[in-house]
């Protein structure tokens, strides 16, 4: 190290206009909460030494598997590995998947240092099959080493980190696509205006979203970078997302209505973090990020093991070098102009539907279950059709004569009201994403009870396309999430200390599941109910959907589950409804 902590491998000039070595050299803290808000705040973004130490106390301090590869191991096998190649023309192991090692400001000592690492973390950890982001944090790291062998195990101890809550990096090609699944499912609810760009302008949305790693961990500048690794390494993955989203944010800000540099907007998005420093610095990106009041940790870990069911379910599990089977069914493959059909709904409208339900069923196409015009106007019979689906889509098309409270006259019956309807606005489109089977209705003994999850909707169509999600996505501060233990069975909790090869994803409750959570009243989830009589969406201080029996007459108005403006007229006539179910395209 040279008199200002840099190592051989670090290019002096490039280090000193990159980051200016200003902080301070001590760091007295040790509790966690402590060092949070000192990452967060950047306390030894600007010392160069003391992030080094830093670096090294919170790695050593991980939870990691009783036999991790440690410094005298790299001392023993590089030679070995490395041979008599030249480091320049060492190959990078096939599960980086051709990610170029970010240089920063490393000189070429430093990048030939980054390949012989790369290759003894191969060696050592042959379980690795895809990680991507691995280049750029050992470059990172390399950084703030003493030397090579150093850099190897901070690199290793994160690898092998054994504590199931504080997932760090993704080893597989599983884990990788269900977290860009994840990430787009975040950006869906906390990101629409984005969101609805990324629709509007790419060819496979969840393509630009599988990108959201390379964002972080390859194009944004060192200085960026080493910030949000600072707090990452104290808090964990969830602020990887946090970060992603707040780039998306800045991104759409920027360039919403203005013309794309190019046609590929995920090559758009990479040239913007690349020049990020344009638009906005490393702490008002953070601060973005941190005001994105996201689901708990654990919450997004029900997400993310959904996500890989969903996948597994499909055989989806290693890339393929031909293709990626992974690919989104992009809403424009998913619902096919030439045999997609609706009485309600255009192939532009279901489209724009689509775009808003979880990754993990968008790679599904829709399949009709249910419509009115042919298996008639009967609540029983859309119940039997859609049991056994889960999801279910629920389209709505009201009449010419849709009414309202107003146009009654004072003295006029209901009765009288609804039997000499006058002439009103035209027929509109709503409807409700549902999450859960109808069959869960049976449940209640015959009396209306309320079931769904968090994951449920409501949406209209006209005047203007507008989506209501459960309000504690937007409002988390009406809740507290309970323990993830506490989503089990107490049956099933004993069970899975002596089961586990059982899948935890099919012991907890399901993603947003009200169990979950601590909500002040049983209004913020009533999200689903249905009856002989009657199948009502949301409630609380009024029902967001509300239909008759015969599918004839129905309702809408403000409720505290979806905290939703009236769908359509209060009061309405049904033209037609239709229930869509979630068909994998390999099954025809």
């Amino acid at each position: 190290m040279d008199s200002e902590g840099y190592n051989c491998f670090v290019d002096r000039d490039k280090m000193n206009t990159a980051i200016q070595d200003l902080g301070p050299k001590e760091l007295s803290c040790t509790e966690l909460q402590d060092l949070k808000q000192l990452a967060r705040q950047g306390y030894w973004a600007h010392s160069h030494a003391l992030r080094g130490k830093v670096y090294q106390r919170l790695i050593r301090d991980i939870p990691c598997r009783t036999v991790t590869p440690d410094a005298s191991v790299y001392s023993d096998i590089v030679g070995k590995i490395v041979g008599k190649h030249s480091s320049s023309s060492l190959p990078l192991p096939e599960f980086v998947d051709n990610t170029q090692v970010p240089s920063y400001c490393l000189n070429t000592r430093g990048e030939d240092a980054v390949r012989k690492i790369l290759l003894c973390i191969a060696n050592q950890f042959p379980d690795i099959s895809f990680c991507p982001a691995l280049p750029a944090v050992v470059a990172l790291l390399l950084h703030y080493s003493i030397d090579e062998a150093e850099c190897f195990e901070k690199a290793c101890r994160i690898l092998a980190c054994n504590d199931p809550s504080k997932k760090l990096i993704d080893q597989s090609f599983l884990a990788f696509e269900s977290s860009c699944m994840t990430f787009g499912d975040l950006v869906n609810k906390y990101c629409q205006a984005a969101h609805k760009l990324m629709v509007a302008v790419s060819e496979d949305v969840l393509q630009v979203y599988a990108d959201w790693q390379r964002w972080l961990f390859g194009e944004l500048p060192l200085n960026y970078f080493a910030r949000v690794f600072d707090v990452f390494l104290v808090e964990g993955y969830k602020v990887l997302y946090r970060v992603a989203l707040a780039i998306l944010k800045f991104f759409h800000k920027v360039r919403a209505g203005q013309p794309f540099e190019s046609d590929n907007v995920k090559q758009d998005i990479r040239t913007f973090v690349k020049d990020i420093a344009k638009t906005v610095s490393p702490e008002k990106l953070l601060e973005k990020a941190f005001a994105i009041r996201l689901f708990s940790r654990k919450e997004i870990q029900l997400l993310q093991m959904a996500n890989e069911k969903a996948l597994k379910q499909k055989g989806i599990t290693v890339k393929q070098k031909s293709v990626s089977l992974s690919k989104r069914q992009f809403v424009h493959l998913a619902v096919h102009a030439e045999n997609f059909h609706s009485e309600i709904v255009s192939v532009k409208e279901m489209r724009d539907i689509w775009s808003w339900i979880p990754e993990r069923f968008a790679l599904c196409q829709p399949l009709l279950l249910f419509s009115s015009l042919q298996h008639g106007y009967s609540l029983s019979r859309l119940y039997f059709q859609c049991e056994g689906h889960e999801p279910t889509l629920l389209l709505i098309k009201t009449t010419q004569k849709e009414v309202s409270r107003n146009q009654r006259e004072p003295g006029v019956l209901a009765s009288e009201f609804w039997g000499v309807c006058c002439s009103c606005a035209p027929g509109r489109v709503c409807g409700a994403y549902l999450s859960t089977d109808w069959s869960e209705r049976n449940k209640f003994g015959g009396k209306l009870g309320f079931f769904g999850t968090g994951e449920c909707f409501v949406f209209r169509l006209q005047p203007e396309v507008q989506r209501y999600e459960w309000v504690v996505i937007k409002h988390p501060e009406l809740t507290k999430p309970v323990s993830l233990e506490a989503t089990a069975t107490p049956s099933l909790l004993s069970q899975s200390s002596s089961s586990s090869s059982s899948d935890p994803a099919d012991r907890l409750s399901p993603f947003l599941a009200t169990r979950h959570f601590n909500l002040p009243s049983k209004t913020e989830s009533m999200f689903m109910a249905g009856g002989n009589d009657c199948l009502i969406i949301g409630g609380g201080g009024g029902q967001a959907l509300y239909i008759d029996g015969d599918l004839n007459r129905g309702r809408t108005g403000h409720c505290d589950t979806f905290n939703n403006q009236p769908l359509c007229s209060e009061n309405f006539l049904i033209a037609a409804v239709e229930a869509w179910g979630f068909q994998d395209p390999d099954i025809q």
